[in-house]
């Protein structure tokens, strides 16, 4: 997807839910990012498995046709680079840790689409695998 080094941007299910939940604590920070990749023609790339988590909670349709994202879906080769991340982060070949299966996934999409950052509110899962990458 950034094929021609342009700063991009996934938004994670947290991020998304705190940035259009004004009662979230970290709502008014959510949006600063959020005008901050407007402003800077930073590609927001919503995730077809970011859009599933979402529309358990509340109709994403109007975030989809609000045209400040760019739609991403998972394809194969995001699920290959899913595999080869979630062995890093836990050292299985095949584990069964349901709880962050859709973070490893966003993960491998990311990695496999050269997307610049991911954005998260979720310390205790997404942001803690990748930290765990870095080490």
């Amino acid at each position: 997807m950034n094929k021609e080094n342009k700063i991009s941007v996934l938004v994670d299910t947290s991020f998304l839910i705190t940035l259009y939940d004004k009662t979230r604590p970290n709502h008014s920070t959510a949006m600063q990012y959020f005008k901050y990749f407007l402003n800077n023609s930073i590609d927001m790339l919503l995730s077809t498995i970011v859009i599933s988590e979402y529309q358990q909670i509340q109709p994403v349709v109007e975030i989809i046709n609000s045209g400040n994202f760019m739609l991403l879906p998972f394809n194969y080769e995001d699920a290959i680079k899913a595999a080869e991340i979630a062995y890093n982060v836990t050292g299985e070949k095949r584990g069964s840790r349901a709880e962050f299966k859709d973070d490893l996934k966003l993960m491998g999409q990311a990695e496999f689409n050269n997307v610049t950052f991911i954005i998260t509110e979720d310390e205790t899962t997404l942001a803690k695998y990748c930290k765990r990458l870095l080490d």
